[in-house]
């Protein structure tokens, strides 16, 4: 039954063809269902594999699919990619993975790359993006045929649900491997797997339909709107112009924001874009918002691009007290008559002693701050309070027009801060997103 849909929705999209095919395999159930049904039809299969040297296992799976490709008269082609130590593993492993698979599609001519998504992957999906937030193509969830216009991602298995995987896989004899980490709850997909999911499936025994119906509206609007987005982008070179901008249709601005930052590998949330957009309706001249991958918005009066920061560990960043700024993709600090939300961080300033424009960096060697006794390094703060290395050039450091250190985010407020507590009449504040 899922070899005969899986035929048919590949015959109805003009998928069966004699070209080479890379087929994403990590040795996992879904990806030994989807190269079984593929060989099955008789496919010109190049398997591409990832070693994330994550798991001493890995090294067993590698070489097994390795001999499964041999053995099956298939091209086995390997990528190792090796943990960066960065908070965003996730993301670069993703990036490297698709890259792999679009240099394999050139080195053999095609442009069709197999991978073996399936219902429960495209539920986590869609509410790991509820959860983080998104634009409307990220609500939607995974698409089951993704088209750039030079590459097709086709996901075969997208209608079907893990347990059905698992029954193919017993009724034709196929070996696979569980990946152990997949019973941990450290990452939250794996929190939502083992105990969102399950909940879903016992309210509704139909919900991968419901599920294939909510993305497909959503994916429909959003190609809708996506090739205004492109097109203005294109008859721009990639910059807003502020003029013609603020008369589009919010939705579309959003889009075009979302865009942007896609061409950057940028990780998007429905705060980040707020702002963005929020930016350029405002009537400011120029303003910066900080993005990652050393990465800033910029807005010059008329004007407003991406510009790549050659030496982003040592950028200041200047703002005053109209100014909102996102730091580093996790901070957002802006100025307050009003005492903030409960979750915020704040410190209680004195309006008529600031200095401005205030600033925002990382930590540097030669840094102090005035404490209400005595005078410490910043360096020794940090080993005081137990602040892991890996964490110390993350903590944002905010400092006044005097170059004096007011407070170092979460961790100590200055003793110029302290004095001013009782005076204060406006509110530094500064939120995770």
């Amino acid at each position: 039954m899922l070899e005969a849909k899986v035929n048919q929705f590949l015959q109805n999209n003009n998928l069966i063809k004699d070209d080479y095919i890379i087929v994403a395999v990590s040795g996992g159930v879904d990806s030994m269902v989807l190269l079984d049904i593929l060989y099955k039809l008789k496919f010109n299969i190049v398997i591409a594999h990832v070693d994330h040297h994550k798991r001493i296992e890995s090294e067993l799976e590698k070489e097994y699919i390795k001999n499964y490709a041999l053995e099956n008269n298939m091209i086995f082609e390997l990528l190792d990619f090796y943990d960066d130590h960065t908070d965003n593993f996730h993301n670069n492993a993703h990036n490297a993975r698709y890259q792999f698979f679009k240099v394999l599609a050139d080195k053999y001519h095609t442009n069709l790359i197999y991978t073996a998504h399936h219902a429960d992957d495209n539920l986590e999906t869609i509410i790991m993006k509820i959860i983080e937030g998104s634009n409307l193509y990220g609500y939607g969830g995974i698409s089951r045929i993704y088209d750039d216009d030079e590459y097709k991602v086709i996901r075969p298995l997208l209608e079907f649900f893990k347990d059905e995987l698992y029954e193919y896989a017993k009724i034709n004899k196929l070996t696979y491997f569980e990946d152990s980490s997949n019973k941990e709850d450290y990452y939250l997909r794996n929190r939502i797997r083992h105990n969102i999911i399950p909940l879903l499936k016992e309210e509704s025994n139909n919900i991968n339909k419901k599920i294939v119906e909510y993305s497909n509206i959503l994916k429909e609007s959003f190609e809708y709107i996506r090739k205004d987005s492109i097109r203005y982008l294109n008859e721009n070179n990639d910059i807003i112009n502020i003029n013609n901008f603020i008369l589009l249709d919010k939705a579309l601005r959003k889009d075009i924001i979302c865009l942007m930052l896609e061409k950057e590998n940028i990780r998007k949330s429905y705060s980040l874009i707020e702002d963005i957009n929020n930016m350029l309706n405002s009537n400011l001249g120029s303003k910066r918002i900080i993005l990652e991958n050393n990465n800033i918005f910029i807005r010059e009066y008329d004007k407003a691009y991406i510009k790549k920061i050659k030496d982003y560990i040592n950028l200041d960043i200047r703002f005053g007290i109209d100014d909102e700024v996102i730091y580093n993709n996790k901070y957002k600090i802006y100025f307050s008559k009003n005492k903030p939300i409960v979750n915020a961080k704040f410190i209680h300033l004195c309006y008529n002693n600031l200095k401005l424009p205030f600033g925002i960096r990382k930590k540097m060697d030669s840094d102090t701050i005035n404490l209400l006794i005595g005078r410490k390094k910043l360096s020794r703060l940090f080993i005081d309070e137990k602040i892991p290395k890996e964490e110390r050039n993350e903590i944002p450091v905010i400092y006044n027009n005097d170059n004096i250190i007011l407070w170092v985010y979460d961790i100590a407020k200055s003793k110029e801060v302290f004095d001013e507590k009782e005076k204060g009449d406006i509110y530094l504040v500064v939120e995770r997103i």
